[in-house]
């Protein structure tokens, strides 16, 4: 069994505070500790926090020393989120 909670992070790849997804399923009245379902999948508040989670990924900070850059998201790559993130959002 699967969690709502789990399945949001799942669903992001990028590590962001646990703490963060519970408020965002708060936010959208989602419980995050039942099984998560193809119900859940199609809800417009599944669909509202995952574009939530994902849209604290363009705020991310950037950290760069030297010539390595860490959390670093390409202009093309938050192009393409923003464009997931808006039709999520519809």
């Amino acid at each position: 069994m699967k969690t709502v909670l789990q399945a949001l992070r799942d669903e992001v790849h990028y590590p962001i505070p646990v703490g963060f997804i519970e408020n965002k399923l708060i936010e959208r009245q989602l419980d995050f500790d039942v099984e998560y379902s193809s119900e859940i999948s199609n809800s417009n508040e599944w669909k509202g926090a995952l574009a939530d989670c994902l849209y604290s990924l363009l705020q991310a900070v950037t950290y760069s020393e030297s010539d390595k850059s860490v959390g670093t998201l390409s202009d093309e790559d938050k192009k393409r989120l923003l464009v997931r993130i808006n039709a999520l959002y519809k």
